[in-house]
């Protein structure tokens, strides 16, 4: 028998003439049992419940175990567990040859705990818990200023990818206006304390007008907060950040951008396709799918259709036409595509297929918004370099790319 099954745990409450008390101290047993990997854990009682400490421990023996490590559960450290625990502890193990025992120190002065009561009653008043200021004060290299609005790429998803001055600023802010593409768990690093503003826009869905996110920007730093505003990817790169930045300048406000890693980039590698290549590609063009309220038309992409790889960001919606202007624009129809849903994510998505093909492939495989669309040769390395899906969840074309890849072997 293990040294980890022979060795048990004896959890001592005080004992109450309310059940409820006495069951929250089994409870707590069964808790700490759990997360220590503590294979055999009873619960005892001081005086009035049962099991008293003679039972639970006669149990942890009868259970198998040969030494008895005795924990006081919230009990004082004076009588209690300087005095009644003892003598109790010491006749018990008297009756059983061999049986080795150690009570703990008390529970009540651990500074965990005093550091816990901390907490809750910070938390209760809103202050900034131990937690949050420990994080900004030992791993942040620069705190959010008040009065001053960030505008900060929260990346493509991948929390992992937050870049550290991300993190910092998330941590140290008063208010965070966020988008539909941040990821949540990416909102967890915000304080307890900070303000949250939700202001995504979902195609087809509701739509926060810019006018209105450029309003909240400037009147959250004019009441003194230091202001985060989270943007899926690069603010800089098709999210708008430039026309919140104009709007700040406008108004006074002094701003900061926090570049993050676009989609453009993440997407394509997470799902197998370097961008540029030396034998398949030398040049990348990244556009938009979509037209903004006086922009220019979509139709503008096709004078982008020299460069070797083509990235689309929020065309899904008109993803043939988009293969049609490419061909129209000189570009083979069996010029591989690639369609990369959700990229970075764990339910990341990539369907892959051609030009001609690569609108009935998603169709066929279900493929919504939001997603990023790769035009070029860098798309048949994708059977080599899928790194991250795993290959049972890979959705692909029509085969062509069997013959690209021996075809790209041979060439290096």
């Amino acid at each position: 028998m293990s040294e980890r099954v022979r060795r048990g745990v004896l959890i001592v409450g005080h004992g109450s003439r309310r059940e409820e008390a006495n069951q929250d101290v089994r409870e707590a047993a069964r808790r700490i049992g759990g997360r220590g990997g503590f294979e055999l854990v009873e619960a005892a009682f001081l005086e009035i419940a049962r099991p008293d400490i003679a039972e639970g421990f006669a149990r942890l023996v009868g259970r198998g175990a040969r030494h008895v490590v005795v924990h006081p559960y919230f009990l004082s450290p004076g009588r209690h567990t300087r005095g009644d625990i003892p003598v109790e502890v010491r006749a018990a193990a008297e009756r059983h040859a061999g049986v080795t025992y150690q009570i703990t120190e008390p529970l009540n002065a651990h500074r965990f705990v005093i550091d816990a009561s901390v907490e809750r009653i910070r938390e209760a008043e809103g202050w900034p818990t131990l937690v949050e200021e420990a994080a900004v004060s030992t791993f942040t290299s620069q705190v959010a200023r008040r009065g001053v609005v960030y505008l900060v790429g929260a990346g493509p998803g991948d929390v992992g990818l937050l870049t550290l001055k991300a993190r910092d600023l998330l941590l140290s802010c008063d208010a965070v206006v966020y988008d539909y593409l941040v990821n949540p768990e990416v909102l967890g690093l915000v304080s307890t304390r900070a303000e949250r503003v939700y202001v995504g826009k979902v195609g087809g869905g509701r739509q926060t007008p810019q006018a209105e996110i450029n309003r909240t920007l400037v009147e959250l730093a004019r009441e003194g907060r230091s202001v985060v505003r989270l943007k899926g990817g690069d603010p800089f790169l098709f999210g708008r950040g430039g026309e919140e930045a104009e709007a700040l300048h406008a108004a006074g406000v002094a701003f900061e951008v926090v570049p993050g890693v676009s989609s453009a980039l993440a997407a394509p590698a997470y799902a197998g396709i370097p961008l540029t290549h030396r034998v398949f590609s030398s040049s990348v063009a990244i556009v938009t799918g979509t037209r903004a309220e006086g922009g220019p038309h979509p139709g503008a992409l096709a004078g982008l259709a020299s460069a070797e790889t083509v990235v689309v960001l929020m065309g899904m919606s008109r993803l043939g036409e988009i293969a049609q202007e490419l061909i129209a624009a000189g570009r083979s129809p069996e010029t591989p595509a690639a369609v990369v849903r959700w990229g970075t994510y764990e339910g990341q998505q990539t369907v892959t297929g051609t030009l001609r093909t690569i609108k009935d492939e998603v169709a066929r495989a279900g493929l919504r918004a939001p997603a990023v669309i790769v035009v070029g040769e860098v798309v048949s390395l994708r059977g080599r370099l899928n790194w991250f899906e795993g290959l049972s969840d890979t959705v692909v074309g029509n085969g062509l790319f069997v013959e690209r890849e021996a075809a790209a072997v041979a060439a290096l």
